[in-house]
């Protein structure tokens, strides 16, 4: 089916918070005019409405889920009440996006995958930075090893709030940077320790420091709702090159130096006449400017090209639930 005739399907969103506004904005930027929206806070859909006027509300779940004629469904609502209401899509064999992380139980994931065997449902999760241009391109220079040997990764998430209360610093900013380190490598790392700071409030930590290990390849994830600036960088280190990435930086964003420090191999030499230093190699560096979609545009259009192809979607369940048994561990 032509994606152009694709544009004139009817789409529910369920959700007309934050996020769910941002999804209906994207979907109408690309095109798509069909679009019916439901809050269980009525209020939160007449608000969007004002905002979108071509939008249609419906005030009843259920009638809106039961509607054949709208064949896929948005959720951005809340993990702790989506069991239900994804149960009802499928049953009822809708197309569903969802934003992550999805679920607030493994039990949940669990039951959601065995009644998806039953109905063949499509479910994508939301985890956007999958279809990052910049991600995507770093996938393939680690991929075509431009790097060498990758040695260690940092990920820095840091901001000023906004600050939850229901979940630590880690929970809620890390899941982006798992879901790359995932993406990357198709697994995910063994925790070696987690250092977290409570600063505002006894039992939930507002900074975070998680290290890890994936195959010999150390990883650190910092994040902070108690930063100054906003950062949002990745530090790869190769055997031959290194890799700078600064979601921040407009002008400037991707850099790989050609740099790199090695001891030297004595087990050749008399080391009476070989200096153990470790040498550092400096060459030219080279910067990257992609030119790219935004980064929920590309995820929606992968969203509707598995729905054409019957694909299955780079973030799908069984994606969502690795991210989140990890994050369970560490909660």
């Amino acid at each position: 089916m032509a994606k152009s005739n694709y544009l004139n399907h009817k789409i529910a969103i369920v959700g007309c918070g934050y996020w769910g506004s941002i999804i209906v904005n994207s979907l109408i930027n690309i095109g798509y005019k069909n679009i019916t929206i439901y809050d269980n806070k009525y209020e939160n859909s007449l608000i969007l409405k004002k905002k979108f006027k071509i939008l249609n509300i419906s005030n009843n779940y259920l009638k809106l889920i039961k509607n054949d004629s709208i064949k896929t469904f948005f959720f951005a609502t809340p993990p702790s009440i989506n069991f239900n209401l994804i149960r009802e899509a499928i049953i009822r064999k809708k197309n569903i996006f969802i934003e992550k992380p999805g679920f607030a139980k493994i039990s949940e994931f669990k039951k959601i995958i065995e009644l998806s065997k039953k109905y063949r449902p499509l479910i994508m999760f939301g985890y956007v930075y999958c279809y990052n241009s910049y991600i995507n391109f770093i996938k393939k220079i680690i991929i075509n090893n431009k790097l060498g040997k990758i040695k260690y990764i940092s990920f820095q998430r840091k901001n000023l709030g906004p600050i939850r209360s229901d979940v630590n610093s880690c929970y809620d900013l890390s899941s982006h940077d798992l879901s790359i380190i995932l993406y990357f490598f198709g697994r995910l790392p063994k925790i070696i320790k987690h250092i977290h700071y409570p600063i505002l409030k006894k039992d939930i930590s507002d900074i975070s420091n998680l290290h890890m290990d994936l195959n010999k390849i150390y990883i650190d994830i910092s994040t902070s709702w108690l930063n100054p600036n906003k950062e949002r960088t990745i530090t790869i280190i190769g055997q031959k090159k290194m890799l700078f990435y600064n979601e921040m930086d407009l002008d400037n964003p991707l850099k790989i130096y050609n740099k790199y420090a090695k001891y030297p191999d004595l087990t050749k030499f008399n080391k009476r006449f070989i200096n153990s230093k470790a040498k550092i190699h400096i060459g030219q560096s080279k910067s990257f400017k992609l030119k790219q979609t935004l980064p929920l545009t590309n995820e929606i259009n992968h969203f509707f090209d598995c729905i054409r192809t019957k694909s299955k979607p780079k973030s799908d369940i069984n994606f969502a639930i690795k991210i989140s048994k990890f994050l369970n561990t560490i909660n």
